[in-house]
C-alpha cells in the first residue's frame, strides 16, 4: 500500500491522533507541515475548506476530519482493527471519542492546555486563572460524563491537568 501524507500542525491533537493510528497500524506515512498562519492560504483550502487540520492523502484520495480521517485508517489497514467488533463496545467508543472532541476538546483542554502550556512555554505569558477556572464547570461535567465508558484516561481527570504547573510530575 502506498505511504500516507498527514497534513497538520506538529503537536495538534487531531494530527496526533491521526499519527499514532498510523504508527499503531505500522503504515508507511509522511508529515507534512501546516505553517501557522497558512490555515486560510489557497494551497490548503484546496485541501480542507474550513482551513483545519488534519488533511489525510492517500492515492489520490484526500480527507479532512479527524474522525473520518480514523475510521478510513481502521478501514483500509484492518489489521490490527482498532474498532471493537461487538456494535454496543464500537458505540460507546464513538461516544467517548466524541465526548474528547466536543466536550474535553473544545473550551476545556484547550483553554486550560493554552494557560498552562503554550501561553507560559512558547509565548512567555502567565496563565490566565480566571480564564482556567471559567473551564473547570465544563471539565467537571466531562469528567462525570467519563464514569459512562469506563473512566478512560484522557477523560477521566480534566480538573488534575487545570492544577499541575506543566512539566511537573503527575501526582
Amino acid at each position: 500500500m502506498s505511504e500516507f501524507a498527514v497534513h497538520s500542525i506538529p503537536g495538534s491533537p487531531f494530527g496526533r491522533a491521526v499519527l499514532a493510528t498510523l504508527e499503531e497500524k505500522g503504515a508507511s506515512y509522511r508529515l507534512s507541515p501546516v505553517a501557522p498562519g497558512t490555515f486560510r492560504s489557497a494551497e490548503h483550502l484546496a485541501r480542507h475548506p474550513f482551513g483545519r487540520v488534519p488533511v489525510l492523502e492517500h492515492n489520490g484520495f484526500n480527507l479532512y476530519e479527524t474522525q473520518a480521517i480514523l475510521r478510513y485508517l481502521d478501514r483500509v489497514l484492518p489489521t490490527p482493527s482498532l474498532t471493537p467488533a461487538d456494535p454496543k463496545r464500537a458505540a460507546r467508543m464513538d461516544q467517548a471519542m466524541n465526548v474528547n472532541d466536543w466536550y474535553l476538546f473544545q473550551g476545556v483542554s484547550n483553554v486550560i492546555g493554552f494557560h498552562r502550556v503554550i501561553g507560559p512555554r512558547l509565548m512567555g505569558l502567565k496563565p490566565d486563572e480566571a480564564a482556567i477556572e471559567a473551564a473547570m464547570p465544563k471539565a467537571r461535567g466531562v469528567r462525570r460524563a467519563g464514569a459512562a465508558f469506563g473512566r478512560a484516561t484522557v477523560l477521566r481527570r480534566p480538573s488534575h491537568i487545570a492544577r499541575r504547573p506543566f512539566g511537573r510530575a503527575a501526582d
